[in-house]
């Protein structure tokens, strides 16, 4: 009995190692084709890229095979493998390679998940084609580019070789960013490997589609592991790069993957094919068809075909040449007094535009307004409408052209996926602001800078260049120095709000309540931190959770501290009143002790401020008012050495100054 039962185990065992296998392994995939990429010719014809996916091994596409169909019709083309073609195809691929703290985990056949990628990365570089430029993004608690695309192979793969495994998994942000540093022509894909879904930041899978899908890039997914079925990220991801998404188990399976990747970019071709007349310049669906061996693969899809090209006209020849065309004078643009003019003219238009826009708003809201009262008292919802809310403004106003000006910057934030990083700092600097307002403001305030400049400088190039830069760096600057100063009045702050909290609790308030208490007695910005962690709370968020996103917005190592201090009292008890008294006396201390060695250190930080600040504003000085003093040093190549060395050497004694006055409390 014993016998069977281990003969009946060891089936099931078998059995079940065999589905594995089965699943992995997968029914095997019929080859078809994919349009890598479609681009114009001057002669108004098309070139596209195809290539073979899931051809079997050492088949080649038949170049004679290739048919081109638009809108049903064949077309005339001609073929060509990319390599060696006559029309030189530039191709560029991302390697986007998960090394979060799970690809140091076990493959079934012994290696680690991250050596089993590093080795399939390696068969890759062997195997691709030599005119590929490669580069490499890793992805863990951050996407991170380590080798831009090149064709040096030996530099790939000791940024291969060099990898190490931990942190989440930002699949999204590496997806966005290999979308920004592909180049912006020629036949640009990712390869893309994971184990595991998208954690760790906000950036959501949709954005990481529509930035692949803008780009017009290919991207094809290798799901590494036994959930790799169930990664429906990496399918969303792949659909929106006309790509595909296959599964790896075990170390083998992921270098055939890797193999089968640069087979497919080995097999590319290049097709050029004619746009018939009547469907020039209009959308159209265009097919390829060609025979890999004895299947028939193909691909489609709605492209804009181009114009039909326009010769050039011809030149006016006698025996000499050329008949020159003689100028009868300088024509009404290249008059000296036309630009001051047309400057003028547009920013008198731009301002009556938002005058009249603004007080026509405000005027039409005011006599809206009037009528619906002496109405009211003739409405049976008089009621109502007096008590309904007003419309919600923001700090541009309430008028038609604020608005329809916000919502356009709006759009332009999100689609530049700006608007995360942004709101988080006018969140932390305390503006009151949304991103769309600011840039907005950033905006206006940049081209009135550059076109103060231009006025002053009597239109000298140097200082509208000048101008522009300041206009564009002089907000951020403003942004950084409000958020260090609400951040050291939040430290500032800290020591008394302990005291607080640990008499509200010694005499006897829970935790939020004794939250509540410090965001009533206590000023801004601790009172208002405070009070976004107790209407977390209110909301579902437990309080310490609460309490970190504050530590983590105002990045106060302190205050993290005092959060895992509770966090601890809260699992294994303890007199959190006695533990919060010491640490404000502790952080009084080091306050003390701060202030003394700012007192000490205040001549070196004024000396660098000044020394810094004088090139700079010297500089901007000569730009409006002597810009002729300037030029020698963008127009010569002494003045260009002597620029760049000054430039250095203040960037240096900058950063040598702020070391020295610098001291860690």
């Amino acid at each position: 009995m014993r016998a069977r039962g281990l003969t009946r185990r060891a089936g099931a065992a078998l059995l079940a190692a065999g589905a594995l296998l089965m699943w992995s392994a997968g029914p095997a995939a019929a080859a078809t084709g994919r349009i890598d990429s479609l681009e114009a010719t001057p002669a108004g014809n098309i070139q596209l890229v195809f290539s073979g996916v899931d051809v079997p091994s050492g088949t080649t596409i038949d170049t004679q095979s290739v048919e081109v169909r638009i809108n049903g019709q064949v077309v005339p083309s001609t073929a060509e493998p990319v390599e060696g073609a006559k029309t030189q195809v530039a191709r560029s691929t991302f390697l986007v390679m998960d090394i979060s703290g799970s690809m140091g985990e076990p493959t079934p056949d012994g290696p680690t998940r991250l050596r089993a990628a590093q080795d399939a990365a390696r068969s890759y570089l062997q195997s691709v084609p030599a005119d590929v430029a490669v580069g490499l993004i890793t992805f863990a608690d951050a996407a991170k580019v380590v080798v831009a695309p090149t064709t040096d192979r030996g530099q790939v793969r000791r940024a291969v070789d060099g990898l190490t495994s931990g942190g989440d998994t930002a699949l999204n942000d590496a997806v966005i960013l290999a979308t920004r540093q592909l180049p912006k022509d020629g036949v640009r894909g990712q390869i893309v490997l994971s184990d595991g879904e998208h954690r760790g930041t906000a950036t959501t899978t949709a954005q990481a589609a529509k930035a692949v899908t803008d780009s017009a890039s290919t991207l094809d997914a290798i799901a590494l592991g036994p959930a790799a079925a169930a990664n429906r990220q990496l399918q969303v991801l792949a659909e929106a790069g006309n790509g595909q998404v296959t599964a790896a188990v075990n170390a083998a399976q992921l270098t055939a993957r890797f193999e089968a990747q640069a087979a497919q970019q080995a097999s590319q071709l290049v097709i050029t094919a004619e746009v018939p007349a009547d469907v020039a310049g209009t959308t159209q669906r265009v097919v390829v068809q060609a025979r890999a061996g004895s299947e028939t693969i193909g691909a489609e899809g709605a492209y804009v075909l181009p114009a039909a090209a326009t010769a050039p006209p011809e030149e006016i020849t006698d025996a000499f040449g050329p008949v020159p065309v003689e100028a009868s004078g300088p024509s009404l643009t290249q008059q000296s007094w036309f630009l001051p003019l047309a400057l003028a003219a547009v920013a008198v238009g731009l301002a009556v535009l938002l005058v009249i826009g603004f007080l026509s708003a405000d005027r039409e809201s005011q006599t809206s307004g009037r009528v619906r009262r002496r109405l009211a008292r003739y409405s049976l919802n008089s009621r109502r409408e007096d008590s309904a809310t007003p419309p919600t403004s923001g700090a541009l106003g309430q008028s038609q052209v604020a608005r329809s000006a916000v919502e356009l910057a709006g759009r332009v934030v999100q689609r530049r996926d700006l608007d995360t990083g942004l709101a988080a700092k006018l969140d932390a600097a305390g503006v009151p602001l949304r991103p769309p307002e600011w840039m907005l403001l950033h905006i206006g305030f940049a081209v009135v800078v550059a076109l103060a400049f231009t006025l002053l400088s009597r239109f000298s190039l140097i200082a509208t260049l000048a101008g522009l830069v300041l206009g564009i760096g002089l907000p951020y600057a403003y942004l950084a120095i409000k958020e260090d100063r609400r951040k050291a009045a939040f430290s500032a702050q800290l020591p008394d709000t302990l005291q607080l909290l640990s008499g509200s609790l010694a005499a006897g308030y829970s935790l939020p309540q004794a939250v509540d208490t410090v965001v009533r007695e206590s000023g801004a910005p601790m009172a208002a931190e405070l009070n976004r962690a107790l209407v977390e709370a209110r909301l579902g968020v437990p309080m310490e959770d609460a309490l970190d996103t504050v530590a983590r917005r105002m990045r106060s190592v302190d205050f993290a501290w005092v959060v895992m201090a509770i966090r601890i009292q809260r699992e294994v008890g303890g007199n959190l009143a006695e533990v919060l008294s010491n640490v404000a006396a502790t952080m009084r201390e080091r306050e003390r002790l701060r202030r003394q060695v700012q007192v000490l250190s205040a001549e070196g930080r004024l000396s660098a401020i000044i020394l810094g600040a004088l090139p700079i504003v010297f500089g901007l000085y000569l730009a409006v008012t002597r810009p002729e003093y300037l030029s020698l040093l963008i127009t010569t190549p002494l003045g260009i050495v002597m620029l760049v060395g000054g430039v250095v050497l203040l960037l240096a004694g900058a950063f040598w100054l702020n070391r020295v006055v610098k001291v860690e409390v």
